[in-house]
């Protein structure tokens, strides 16, 4: 299962016609434990055929760009609503994964998304897990969406 083709496939679908931000995918990162420089992050969980974690990554610029473009005003602060939105994006992100991988006969369950907000935390996964990480473009920068992963 090719997850950087899925998550670029989904991520692309639902920005174009969810939120209607023109993005592009850029090539997944390689594997390691790159520092993206981000402010805000939105995770959820998957489980079932797969034991996953799935998080979109932004700056506090990008994050208030899509969060504003979602709910149709200008954010000034990244705050619970920018938070919000973010969250509800990766759910949107695990439902279309969720639906994808359905045609493999992967079925999914979603848990509840989470947002956090700061200048310095880490997101870690438990040992043994897979990660894929594709960054975005868009006109205010640079976000990531990235599945840790482990088969059940």
């Amino acid at each position: 299962m090719d997850f950087s083709k899925i998550i670029a496939e989904t991520t692309e679908e639902i920005f174009n016609c969810m939120i209607f931000i023109d993005i592009a995918a850029q090539p997944p990162l390689e594997s390691g434990k790159q520092a993206m420089g981000c402010h805000v992050s939105a995770m959820i969980g998957l489980t079932g055929g797969i034991s996953a974690m799935l998080g979109i990554h932004c700056p506090s610029t990008v994050g208030l760009a899509v969060a504003g473009a979602m709910l149709g005003m200008e954010l000034e602060e990244v705050d619970a609503d920018v938070k919000d939105a973010l969250g509800e994006i990766a759910n949107m992100l695990a439902g279309g994964i969720k639906e994808r991988l359905s045609s493999e006969d992967i079925d999914l369950e979603l848990a509840i998304p989470t947002a956090v907000a700061g200048t310095s935390y880490v997101i870690s996964a438990p040992k043994g897990s897979q990660r894929v990480v594709v960054p975005f473009i868009i006109e205010q920068g640079r976000f990531f969406v990235e599945i840790k992963y482990q088969l059940n």
